[in-house]
């Protein structure tokens, strides 16, 4: 398996290995850059010197034996120059070439004045820097001794050897700079890495049947502390929903298993006393089979829009029409209640699936019927942007209203009713994120429940 540290380790030592490299060789270039420049303008200086030092007295060509000696062309000097006229008879050349029969050099003299600096050998094959310069000696009258030419030569050998010696420096301090640089990026970078292993090593730590553990953050670095803080928020999400769907399946067997021993009852009783199947328990028993078949297709629903293979065919419904048609339905039932309904519908068409919306419509009004308390109002207010349903429910908390939209749950006054199975607004959330709306609750400080559901940008 791939680690992050020690590909890391390879890529920083390479790159600081090539850096170092690199560095070193621009200060070798630098250096010898710098040291023949300075060779040169010393040569510069002693060819311009000997220039100086050339004169004509008595009809005859002299150089200052002192200028020869001070620049190192005596006899025993390592510095050599040669004067000869145009066609290359020689005139003059220093006392270190005075043994030699050779010429110093075969350069071509440039016509112009101005000196120039060459690289070159000598006949021994010693490398020199060469200057060369075209003059006329001052003092010469009779014009005898016109453009001459000018070569000094000065070896180079002591320059090499100290630019030889440079590069072993250069390479030895390299060398040694990239055999500490392995351990020093190892050591930093296990300094580095050491919060985000031991964030893998929690993490590797979270078991999938134990979701409680969370990551701790104190000491993380900022860019590792916001992946712990998503981590544990996700952590928290998951530990949630998978409390939600073992709540849910434990209340689905709840629920399924009341109507299911109910008709186990009556079967029991019809089959031990047969005159006692009469159509009064017949009767029973088709209630309790449609509270059975509500629930199951309750469960459907809910299934189908998690799965998102809720179907939806939009048509344009009149709000007005829809909404008192469900109220219809419960007016009985509010009538016995003595409940009031108080109602601002806006006379406007909204496009919808009209199962959904007659869904969304006929458990929260059935909700509001059911939990209202005797003589209480339920009030609707309607346009194409939303639908606002409010009633008294002075038993609700502040608490329970993080749990309203929870699969099955109830307040305990409901439990034990076949009417109500606390799918109710589960189903009524899941239909709205179905259609693309949002779905709140909020309970107002005179105890009034309301429930607001919001269009977002729905096609009119």
């Amino acid at each position: 398996m791939r680690s992050i540290r020690s590909h890391l380790t390879k890529v920083l030592c390479l790159s600081i290995g090539s850096l170092l490299v690199l560095v070193g060789i621009a200060i070798f270039f630098a250096a010898r850059a710098v040291l023949f420049d300075q060779f040169d303008a010393t040569l510069l200086a002693k060819g311009r010197a000997l220039v100086t030092a050339s004169e004509i007295d008595g009809g005859d060509f002299e150089v200052d034996m002192t200028v020869q000696d001070f620049a190192g062309f005596g006899a025993g000097g390592s510095e050599y120059f040669e004067i000869c006229h145009p066609d290359g008879e020689l005139v003059e050349r220093s006392p270190s070439l005075k043994k030699s029969t050779a010429r110093l050099l075969e350069i071509a003299v440039p016509d112009h004045f101005e000196p120039e600096i060459h690289p070159g050998k000598l006949a021994d094959g010693t490398p020199v820097r060469v200057f060369v310069q075209k003059y006329t000696p001052k003092g010469d009258k009779k014009k005898r001794f016109q453009e001459l030419h000018l070569v000094v030569a000065s070896p180079v050998r002591n320059l090499q050897l100290n630019l030889i010696g440079l590069a072993l420096v250069l390479a030895i301090a390299g060398a040694m700079a990239i055999s500490l640089t392995i351990p020093m990026v190892r050591l930093v970078l296990k300094r580095g890495l050491s919060p985000l292993e031991n964030l893998s090593s929690e993490v590797s730590g979270i078991a999938a049947d134990d979701l409680t553990k969370r990551i701790g953050t104190a000491g993380l670095p900022k860019e590792l502390e916001a992946l712990a803080t998503r981590l544990n928020a996700t952590l928290a999400k998951l530990e949630e929903s998978f409390g939600r769907e073992r709540r849910f399946s434990s209340n689905a067997a709840h629920e399924l298993r009341t109507p299911l021993a109910e008709l186990k009852t009556l079967a029991e009783l019809g089959a031990t006393w047969p005159e006692e199947a009469n159509p009064d328990r017949c009767a029973e028993m088709l209630t309790v089979i449609d509270e059975l078949e509500s629930l199951l297709e309750k469960l459907s629903l809910l299934a189908r829009a998690d799965a998102g293979s809720l179907p939806i065919q939009r048509e344009p419904v009149s709000l007005r029409a829809s909404i008192l048609a469900v109220v219809d339905r419960f007016r009985r039932q509010a009538e016995q209640r003595e409940l009031t309904f108080k109602t601002e519908i806006a006379d406007e068409e909204l496009s919808i699936d009209p199962v959904l919306w007659n869904a969304i419509l006929g458990n929260l009004i059935g909700n509001a019927v059911h939990y209202t308390a005797v003589g209480g109002s339920i009030q609707m207010e309607s346009t194409a942007k939303g639908f606002v349903i409010q009633n008294p429910a002075p038993d609700l908390t502040d608490q329970d209203l993080a749990r309203l939209f929870d699969r099955f749950w109830r307040k305990d006054e409901a439990r034990g009713t076949g009417e109500h199975s606390g799918l109710g607004l589960s189903i009524v959330n899941a239909c709205v994120a179905v259609l693309g709306g949002t779905c709140k609750a909020d309970l107002s400080p005179t105890g009034r429940f309301r429930v607001v559901i919001s269009w977002n940008d729905q096609p009119r």
